[in-house]
């Protein structure tokens, strides 16, 4: 009977201490907004798919009334996609999701949707600018020469815009540091509420 007594006692001990030693998870669900400001600078001109960058966290990322993630704690992503745009056609874009959140000492895997920038298509700003050089080089042309005139200054027009605009290549896109970038978050997380 004494044996049977110390025997409950010690699993009573054991069941308080297991239940006081393990803090709950808190989750932080899909669908969550996690802002950052970036702390590298990014360029589809420079920069290339694959390669990673770093930011902080803007705002801490709360489950309830809890603070899971502090504001200020490190985030790291990497660059899913980069497009250059040619001379004559194409869209710059870079894509980019987060990959990591680092506090406490500790490292926690995200999975989140890209944050996507694109400029105007290349081969729309070429078009606009041998349209307007055709515009001006048929004004040009009906003043030096006439109907025959107007023909040639159209078509001169046309391909001097067109050149212009070769010369002058793509516009890039870049994500200046300390932009503010914002991704959802596509899996929920758990973190030890003891952290």
């Amino acid at each position: 009977m004494k044996h049977l007594g110390c025997a409950a006692t010690l699993a009573l001990a054991l069941f308080v201490a297991t239940g006081t030693g393990h803090a709950a998870a808190l989750t932080l669900a899909a669908g969550t907004t996690i802002s950052v400001r970036m702390l590298d600078s990014l360029d589809s001109e420079r920069n290339y798919a694959g390669e990673t960058f770093r930011a902080t966290l803007d705002t801490p990322l709360m489950a309830g009334e809890r603070v899971v993630v502090p504001q200020g704690a490190e985030a790291i992503g990497k660059l899913v996609a980069v497009e250059r745009p040619g001379r004559i056609q194409g869209r710059p874009l870079l894509a980019l999701e987060l990959t990591a959140l680092n506090f406490h000492g500790q490292s926690f895997a995200v999975q989140t949707g890209s944050y996507q920038e694109a400029g105007p298509s290349q081969g729309k700003r070429t078009s606009i600018m041998a349209g307007g050089g055709g515009v001006l080089g048929t004004v040009i042309g009906a003043i030096a020469g006439g109907v025959t005139g107007l023909l040639i200054g159209a078509h001169i027009g046309a391909a001097g815009g067109a050149i212009f605009q070769t010369a002058r290549g793509a516009k890039q896109i870049r994500i200046p540091a300390e932009s503010l970038v914002t991704f959802t978050l596509l899996s929920p997380i758990s973190f030890d509420a003891g952290l």
